[in-house]
């Protein structure tokens, strides 16, 4: 299974020594670590309202449920 970039910014929060090597190259990390190109040109260019597209999830219906 191909990894994600939001797999990518988890791992980032928990490994220490992936997010020191991010710090250091963020490009070539994010490539050795397994994005797509096109992963990898977001985290190149900066495209920070991509990336939070991404995650955002208020497209989706809320569903309330009570009991």
């Amino acid at each position: 299974m191909a990894k994600s970039i939001q797999d990518f910014l988890v791992e980032l929060d928990t490994n220490s020594k992936l997010m020191e090597a991010y710090k250091s190259d963020p490009v070539a990390t994010a490539k050795k670590y397994g994005l797509s190109a096109d992963e990898v040109k977001i985290i190149a260019d900066k495209n920070w309202d991509e990336l939070s597209k991404r995650f955002d999830d208020t497209s989706k219906t809320i569903r309330v449920i009570s009991y």
